[in-house]
């Protein structure tokens, strides 16, 4: 039987124009196979191979931030997400996106992944010993000189996690619609200010530093400005953590969720 699936609760008050058929209800498991192909191609370099998050969100759960049912993920992927780094995927037949719909959907369906650690202890680390709180917020919580991770468990899988507390620049994401998280460096008075991109435009550029400073530079006045693309301010924690530290932090991290 074809599952009838209501597109709006809106539209559901309204008789004839609430529900909508999608193809997912009637695929096969060669079609998910080949939606996992299809994922593999276009998706993965962003949402990892399984979809558990890298520079792109997590997938590999039930509820998507952007597409709360099927129709609206086959759009999301049809058109992209504007302003963001998701773009549309154009290079595929609407039988593909239906069959990527049916992949991405199963994900939500698979347990999660078990955490490497103990998030308890994870939390001491990240207030306490690894000093995060400086540049990342969490529930309100630190400062944003860097990205916000109240709800990161969601958006980053374990694997993405753990690349980016050992090194930091290597998980850096290089895509346009990162580019509040640019790293400058900018030369003014004999002196080297080098922090994240808060503001710039034809004739100036502001610049926060790791201290949270916020600096102000009119561009003909500076002595050279860089600009470092793949680079974080962030410095690697293997060396300040033991294996067993760096996987409660990272179980920490994992249990950010906008639901547990």
């Amino acid at each position: 039987m074809r599952k009838i699936f209501c597109v709006s609760p809106l539209l559901s008050l309204i008789g004839g124009l609430a529900c909508a058929e999608t193809p997912v209800d009637t695929m096969t498991a060669a079609d998910i196979e080949t939606g996992q192909r299809t994922f593999g191609v276009h998706c993965a370099r962003c949402h990892g191979m399984r979809g558990g998050g890298g520079e792109g969100a997590n997938l590999a759960k039930p509820r998507l931030k952007y597409a709360n049912d099927e129709q609206a993920l086959y759009d999301l992927i049809e058109n992209g997400i504007p302003g963001t780094a998701m773009p549309d995927v154009w290079a595929i037949s609407e039988e593909q996106r239906w069959q990527v719909v049916a992949y991405v959907r199963s994900l939500g369906e698979q347990e999660r992944g078990e955490m490497p650690g103990d998030p308890e202890r994870g939390r001491e680390i990240y207030e306490e010993r690894a000093g995060c709180p400086a540049c990342h917020i969490v529930a309100g919580r630190g400062r944003g000189i860097g990205p916000e991770l109240t709800e990161v468990g969601d958006r980053r899988g374990q694997d993405y996690l753990h690349e980016s507390l050992l090194e930091p620049s290597a998980a850096q994401p290089t895509t346009s619609g990162y580019a509040d998280f640019l790293t400058v460096r900018a030369r003014y008075g004999g002196r080297v200010i080098e922090g994240m991109r808060v503001n710039e435009d034809a004739f100036s550029i502001q610049v926060r530093d790791v201290s949270g400073a916020l600096h102000s530079f009119r561009k003909d006045e500076l002595a050279g400005l860089d600009k470092i693309p793949s680079h974080s301010l962030m410095p690697p924690l293997g060396d300040a953590l033991s294996s067993a530290e760096i996987d409660d932090l990272v179980s920490y991290l994992m249990s950010l969720r906008s639901e547990p």
